[in-house]
């Protein structure tokens, strides 16, 4: 019965260690950071650093204000090449900014915008340069960081979360007093963090993985849909070859490290430290080897958007890289990748479901949808195509799908039926 025992104990341990290694895998960085942060706080021997994010470089600016000119006007201060988050920032002033007493003063801080969403001129002036009172660019200021999404306008990284907390009434005393030390959080310095917030090792990391899921640059990531706003886990670029590259976001990705010093007495804490730096080194390696798989079988959808997507299962990446469908399906899920043309879920990646065409393959869902989007938009003005038009079309390229299949994916690209479209579809475009 003693040696039974004595058998059961290590069969448990390892089962309960695949078990906790498992359940990484799905994780973002933001969650792993948390829990991270939870094991450290209680293992002395566990180092783990969090990097901040840096403010950007002093950048280009688009807007040329006039202060002391009576006809400046947001629409005039508004270049024709502007777009993304400073069209968007003066399609709402008019919505933010109601006294004409605000309005230079708001000029100047929008021209102080940094592409990351921050503020990147001091207040008193802004003041200064649009001739008015502090009271009246403070005053302005709240109004222009109540904009979406939420966090522009914030004059530091704290500030900036601490607006997204807010907008989400998370803002507790304990999470304002951990964005007050936001640099000891970077140093891993947790039990002073736990004294200082008055949390427990599990608090304080589920504190960390909240903040770690905000958006640190809310104007980085304008052209993404909004549950996509915040920092990339990975990172995609192609080399001078013209070929894929992913790394790990050094931003987001918490660093481990094991202090075999810090407890000799205690060789079980060490233990532990090393068992989950290997893991988390394992479960790093495993992202960036399913990943870069992915963009070299996908690299038609990263130039040219979903209609390029081609079929592509956990199963059949599973099968290429020699791991088990289930691993890959836990790999997919939560990530996001930065690419050149924005930032996208790795699921959005793999073709599922969709239609056959007539060389035996298979069309995915999204590229159906992409299709028959483009089909509707290059129609001629005043020619808007019946669903059953789309389906011709569709047929002609081989792709025989019914009309009610074509009425399901023109609602789910945006647009009504045929005889609810106007000629002119540029919005869609």
């Amino acid at each position: 019965m003693v040696s039974q025992r004595l058998h059961q104990a290590p069969v448990q341990r390892v089962t309960q260690l695949m078990t906790r290694a498992i359940a990484m895998l799905p994780m973002d960085n933001a969650a792993l950071a948390g829990l991270l942060v939870e094991e450290a706080a209680d293992n002395p021997c566990l180092k783990v650093e969090l990097p901040l994010p840096r403010p950007d470089p002093p950048a280009f600016r688009r807007f040329s204000h006039r202060p002391n000119t009576a006809a400046a006007t947001p629409i005039e201060d508004l270049p024709d090449q502007a777009d993304g988050l400073y069209a968007h920032v003066m399609g709402q002033i008019g919505l933010m900014i109601r006294d004409p007493a605000e309005m230079p003063v708001a000029m100047v801080l929008i021209e102080a915008l940094e592409p990351s969403g921050w503020l990147g001129i001091d207040l008193s002036e802004a003041a200064g340069q649009a001739g008015c009172s502090l009271a009246i660019a403070q005053r302005t200021l709240a109004h222009l960081q109540q904009m979406e999404p939420t966090g522009l306008f914030a004059r530091s990284l704290a500030e900036c979360l601490a607006l997204q907390l807010a907008d989400a009434g998370a803002l507790s005393v304990p999470m304002q007093r951990l964005l007050e030390h936001l640099p000891a959080l970077a140093r891993g310095e947790l039990p002073f963090l736990m004294t200082h917030c008055d949390v427990d090792a599990a608090q304080l990391g589920a504190m960390v993985a909240r903040l770690r899921r905000l958006d640190p640059k809310p104007g980085a990531h304008f052209d993404s849909a909004p549950d996509l706003r915040r920092a990339p886990d990975l990172i995609a670029a192609r080399d001078t070859d013209g070929r894929w590259h992913v790394e790990l976001n050094d931003a987001t990705a918490p660093g481990i490290s094991v202090d075999a010093l810090a407890r000799p007495d205690h060789p079980a804490a060490l233990a532990t430290a090393r068992w989950l730096r290997r893991t988390v080194s394992r479960r790093n390696r495993l992202m960036l080897e399913v990943t870069s798989h992915v963009l070299t079988v996908q690299h038609a959808f990263l130039d040219h958007g979903p209609a390029a997507l081609v079929p592509l299962t956990c199963a059949e990446v599973g099968a290429a890289l020699g791991y088990h469908e289930t691993t890959i399906g836990r790999i997919r899920t939560g990530l996001l990748i930065q690419t050149p043309r924005a930032v996208l879920p790795l699921h959005a990646f793999f073709g599922r479901g969709g239609v056959r065409n007539s060389a035996g393959g298979r069309v995915p869902r999204a590229a159906l949808t992409q299709m028959i989007a483009a089909l509707i938009a290059e129609a001629a003005d005043g020619a808007a195509l019946t669903d059953s038009a789309i389906a011709e079309a569709l047929a002609r390229r081989g792709i025989r799908v019914a009309r009610r299949t074509v009425a399901n994916h023109r609602r789910q690209a945006g647009f009504p039926a045929a005889a609810r479209r106007t000629g002119k579809q540029e919005q869609h475009k």
